[in-house]
């Protein structure tokens, strides 16, 4: 299934909080067949941000829709290992769940959702494509 997009811990919050970017991308990948990828660093990430039952909920739900794939970094040291790259990253988007998505987003060649495009851009640049929520 084709990867759309990205969604980053503050995507993950927006959706929580009635995002309409959100709601439509997840609606357009439904109906497209496609899917929108969240990584587990960016899951940790938002639950922090969350409070209350109702909250934790919605993002429950969100991960249970069929669209959902959450993606977990690779951490073989003898062979595919994401953590380096994600720890690199980390250090110019100044969040691990930032430098999570944007290595995601890179793999795919798909769009990252995020509250703070500036950290995306300081990896991926100012060319690709990014949706502020």
């Amino acid at each position: 299934m084709i990867v759309e997009a990205v969604l980053d811990s503050g995507a993950l919050i927006a959706y929580v909080h009635g995002s309409e970017p959100v709601g439509r991308l997840l609606f357009r990948a439904a109906e497209d067949l496609t899917a929108v990828a969240v990584p587990t660093t960016c899951l940790i990430e938002a639950y922090s941000g969350l409070q209350g039952e109702e909250e934790f909920d919605r993002l429950r739900v969100l991960r249970l829709l069929p669209a959902i794939r959450v993606d977990d970094a690779r951490s073989n040291v003898d062979g595919p290992d994401d953590l380096p790259l994600i720890g690199g990253m980390a250090a110019r988007t100044g969040r691990v769940g930032a430098a999570h998505a944007a290595l995601v987003a890179a793999s795919h060649s798909a769009a990252v959702y995020t509250s703070l495009p500036h950290q995306i851009e300081s990896v991926l640049g100012k060319r690709w494509p990014i949706v502020e929520v």
